[in-house]
């Protein structure tokens, strides 16, 4: 094996016999004993029943309801808003891994440790899956096992496996990245029609599961113009194959998700008709220029900026509505109260100091070692070494842009770390006396480490804000009023339909029988909009909106971060009544055996 993102003098060889023990039992020890440490770590939220995110209780409930006899090709979300209900647009496919588990543990143990299982499984499966595919990219660019080794070790106790596929971490953002990573490692090296179709599939995959991948997939698409057009000889087939693949994956993926339906409807939020017609227009402009093959540079260039225009303005024609993305059609009160709320949202410039430095900070060290490593690369592999330093720069941009983004390049930068660790490791093993051979090396290694560089840089950049114990307490409350097993107390009463903060909803659906009025999805708009009128409005606004929609009570946790967030926008709203005890004379206070901290009022009128 040849090394691509050299190091250093000596990187060439491979370190292929440092070893008896095979090197596949070397990676499957490793990751094993991986997952058993982040499954231990997370067996208190395992056991209580702690889930890190609103969106990972709604796709348990998504998962319940399929189960239960609700449509493949249906996955609404019924209890939201009835009798309309919630459109929702995320993938049945991601459902399939969660139920297959349930269904196997259920017969043996029962449902709920069935749940428990798919909850804690999955996530671990798929961190394994990520990881595995961050050591392929260290051995295609470094040419190393003992480094694939470390990868897995840099992938598990990432930013990005801890942030999106821990246990209980079941929403879709895993799967996105292990689509994102999948689609690299295709991409790097030589352009094989295999290989480049196998990217587009991968793209395909990610933009099923979430059209976010639809930046990475343009950026990716982008490069491999740009090498064609600087190459043309080499680089010929690689973006028409790229763009072919996605288009016929997307519509495999859509006929499974959807049947024959959807076909004469526009989605700005999920893969629709307007988007394949795009891609089928890319691949086929790109062929025909391709085909074409234009001998000079600036010919070539502008035939793929014609056919980019061309696709711009199919998509401008015919979906003008998604000009300003699935958000822009949220009201002014709900994306100031709901959208803004919602960090991993948000680009890097508007979160704290210390929370942008611990998604970026590890990101620039790999930009700076994939920099290092393409200068240093033989010069038959430089091509793969650029090719990785360009889809790592764009993916950065993009987490800086959204910081959930963040974990994907949080992941890739995992190879261009050690490249520098590397080359710091060679001259550790210089040193003569071994116990100072031994600090310098574990020292680096340490130094290295994923979360390291984010640490650093928050201790010496960020400002820290003091936590008040009675904050830490409020937060305490907070999570206990929440918790599942606290809810749960509710099923005492008959179900009806409550109205909570946007926040609360998800854990109303999956502990109770209870329905809601608005959950916090951009599918949900005009109830999103009315549950935040309801707690911000005064007396006959709140009255008015929950006899219109036939709430029967209302629900909510004082101390909790929306109800505090509504109560300072609006302090002579109904949350800031409410968390005062000054109760309307339409509201009951109901008592609901067991039930802590939550306050519940049935409405009379």
């Amino acid at each position: 094996m040849t090394t691509i993102l050299a190091a250093g003098p000596g990187a060439t060889r491979s370190d292929r016999g440092w070893s008896a023990i095979p090197h596949t039992v070397w990676l499957a020890g490793t990751l094993a004993v991986c997952m058993l440490v982040l499954a231990w770590l997370s067996a208190p939220d395992i056991a209580g029943w702690r889930f890190a995110d609103p969106d990972d209780l709604m796709r348990l409930q998504e998962v319940r309801d399929w189960l239960a006899g609700q449509s493949w090709f249906d996955v609404g979300q019924h209890r939201v808003d009835p009798p309309v209900g919630l459109p929702m647009h995320w993938s049945r496919l991601l459902d399939v891994p969660l139920a297959a588990v349930i269904l196997l543990v259920r017969p043996f143990a029962g449902e709920t440790i069935a749940e428990q299982c798919a909850c804690a499984i999955v996530p671990l499966a798929t961190a394994a899956v990520i990881a595995l595919i961050v050591a392929a990219l260290v051995r295609r660019l470094l040419a190393s096992e003992r480094l694939a080794l470390l990868a897995i070790v840099f992938s598990m106790v990432n930013v990005g496996i801890l942030a999106i596929s821990r246990p209980m971490r079941i929403d879709h953002h895993a799967w996105q990245a292990a689509c994102g990573l999948a689609m690299v490692l295709a991409l790097i090296g030589p352009r094989t029609f295999r290989r480049s179709a196998i990217a587009g599939a991968c793209a395909a995959l990610w933009m099923h599961i979430s059209l976010e991948g639809i930046v990475l997939t343009a950026g990716c698409g982008a490069w491999l113009g740009l090498r064609w057009i600087l190459a043309p000889a080499t680089d010929r087939q690689a973006l028409p194959v790229f763009l072919a693949a996605i288009t016929g994956s997307s519509l495999v993926l859509f006929l499974i998700a959807h049947g024959g339906a959807l076909f004469d409807r526009t989605a700005c939020d999920a893969v629709s008709s307007v988007h394949m017609t795009m891609f089928a227009l890319a691949a086929a402009g790109s062929a025909l220029a391709v085909w074409r093959a234009p001998t000079r540079l600036i010919v070539r260039g502008a035939s793929l900026a014609l056919v980019a225009l061309a696709c711009a303005a199919v998509y401008k024609l015919w979906a003008p509505q998604c000009a300003g993305g699935p958000f822009a059609h949220l009201t002014p009160l709900t994306y100031r109260l709901w959208y803004v709320g919602i960090p991993e949202g948000l680009p890097l410039w508007k979160l704290p100091v210390d929370h942008a430095m611990i998604w970026l900070a590890f990101p620039v060290v790999g930009l700076a070692g994939a920099l290092v490593g393409l200068r240093r690369a033989e010069p038959g592999r430089r091509g793969a070494a650029r090719d990785y330093a360009a889809m790592l720069a764009i993916a950065t941009a993009i987490g800086i842009g959204v910081s959930r983004a963040g974990a994907l390049s949080n992941l890739l930068a995992v190879p261009g770390v050690l490249v520098l660790l590397a080359a710091a490791l060679r001259w550790a093993t210089r040193i003569q006396t071994m116990p100072l051979r031994v600090i310098a090396t574990a020292g680096l290694v340490l130094l290295a480490m994923p979360l390291t560089p984010g640490a650093i840089a928050d201790s010496l950049l960020a400002s820290r804000r003091p936590v008040s114990p009675a904050d830490l307490r409020s937060d305490r409350n907070a999570a206990a009023c929440m918790a599942l097993d606290n809810l749960a107390r509710l099923q005492a009463l008959s179900p009806a339909l409550f109205i909570t903060t946007l926040a609360g909803a998800e854990a109303m659906l999956v502990a109770t029988p209870h329905s809601v009025v608005g959950a916090g999805y951009h599918r949900n708009i005009p109830a999103m909009d009315d549950t935040i009128r309801f707690f911000v409005g005064d007396d006959g606004t709140a009255h008015d909106i929950a006899r219109r929609h036939g709430v029967g009570y209302v629900a909510i946790c004082p101390g909790e971060g929306d109800v505090l967030r509504l109560a300072r926008f609006a302090p002579g709203g109904l949350a800031a009544r409410l968390q005062t005890g000054a109760v309307p004379v339409w509201l009951r206070p109901v008592t609901v055996p067991g039930l802590r901290i939550m306050r519940v009022y049935a409405v009379t009128g």
